[in-house]
């Protein structure tokens, strides 16, 4: 489902109410910016399972004594 917003600040305020915590954020953050850059539209894309941010550093060594 898309969801198309008139400004950024709506898009951001309705973003803010809607994600589930600061990551699903800042994904949706994201996708907004960039739909803007390539559509010059505010608009999200919206599934069923929402986007995730993983963390693709470096596995900590263990640490052995």
């Amino acid at each position: 489902m898309k969801k198309y917003f008139q400004n950024r600040l709506e898009a951001i305020d309705w973003i803010a109410g809607y994600a589930e915590h600061e990551g699903h954020f800042e994904v949706l953050r994201e996708q907004l910016e960039f739909n803007f850059i390539y559509n010059r539209k505010y608009f999200l894309e919206l599934d069923e399972r929402p986007a995730e941010v993983i963390w693709l550093g470096q596995p900590e060594k263990p640490k052995y004594r």
